[in-house]
């Protein structure tokens, strides 16, 4: 090898040498590049590779968008596909509307008629029903009155409660209440209630004393009895015969503390030889509630209730109406 020879540079540059060694014969070569080439290399190397990290960006983003353009073409050839089945649908039913439309006004007329005729048909029922209710009742009344001989109140009684039974049954909806027959049943049921059959006390013991003539025990002379006597306990409960409105709740002479109830229809019942009130002059009561306390006051030997039915202010046997309970 030859020794170099030569002076050397005070000065020192940089360089960037690439050495090229062959694998068999050649000698090796060396290339110096100074180091504003080295730098400029440098600097051309990273904008080709950064060109190339973009253009390889760049046509990814085309593919990427070509295939989302293709898939955005297919869905809108799918919706356009929808929507003419969808105007073909409209417009098939639009078709079978106006086809039919005479049909419809025809079944909507026939419905109208239909309607007349079963609520005519409704009215001519109930008015035939009303009719042979209010027909049986005019029997029914003068026969509670004591009017007719051919039936006794209890008769009478039993044929109104098969009345209210008809009506019930004769109503055309079981929540019907304002049709002729559920206003008929209703005043049926108050006039039931306001007839005197509610048995006046808990004891149902046989009457001491019954309407009819009688030795008086205090003024000891025959005078008609004008009612029942029921004994029991004095403060026994004592119950209204049926509903009315109290007329009197007060001293009464001989009945002592004494209530008397107007029913309506010509029916008053009288309760005397009581010891207390639950109600006053004026009061509504309904069958069954307690107006008082039997007692002992008035001409009384001993505590009992006197108990009298009247029929347009005349007195009448009570155990015609009273049912024992």
């Amino acid at each position: 090898m030859k020794k170099m020879t030569g002076k050397i540079s005070s000065k020192r540059r940089n360089y960037l040498s690439f050495m090229f060694v062959p694998h068999r014969k050649g000698s090796v070569r060396t290339i110096r590049i100074n180091n504003y080439r080295t730098t400029l290399l440098s600097i051309t190397a990273f904008m080709l590779v950064a060109l190339l990290i973009l253009t390889g960006y760049t046509l990814s983003v085309v593919k990427q968008n070509k295939l989302l353009k293709a898939q955005h073409e297919q869905e809108i050839e799918k919706i356009m596909s929808e929507k003419a089945k969808l105007e073909e649908f409209i417009s098939n039913q639009t078709q079978q509307l106006i086809e039919n439309s005479e049909l419809i006004t025809e079944a909507v007329s026939n419905k109208s008629v239909t309607n007349q005729t079963v609520a005519q048909f409704k009215k001519e029922y109930e008015d035939m029903v009303v009719s042979y209710i209010d027909k049986n009742m005019t029997e029914i009344r003068s026969v509670s009155r004591g009017s007719s001989k051919e039936k006794t109140f209890k008769e009478s009684l039993a044929d109104l409660r098969a009345l209210i039974d008809l009506l019930e049954k004769a109503k055309l909806k079981e929540d019907d209440i304002n049709s002729q027959i559920a206003k008929k049943e209703k005043e049926l049921n108050n006039y039931l209630d306001s007839l005197p059959t509610y048995w006046p006390i808990d004891s149902m013991a046989t009457p001491t004393s019954g309407f009819e003539m009688r030795l008086h025990p205090i003024y000891k002379r025959h005078i008609h009895h004008n009612g029942i006597d029921i004994g029991d306990k004095v403060g026994s409960p004592i119950y209204a015969a049926g509903s009315g409105k109290v007329t009197l709740a007060g001293y009464n002479g001989g009945y002592g503390r004494c209530i008397i109830i107007d029913h309506g229809n010509g029916f008053k019942t009288v309760y005397g030889h009581l010891s207390s009130y639950s109600v006053k002059e004026g009061d509504w009561v309904k069958k069954g509630q307690q107006i008082g306390k039997m007692g002992n006051t008035g001409t009384s030997t001993g505590p009992h209730l006197h108990f009298e039915v009247r029929v347009n202010d005349v007195a009448v046997d009570p155990l015609q109406f009273l049912e024992k309970r």
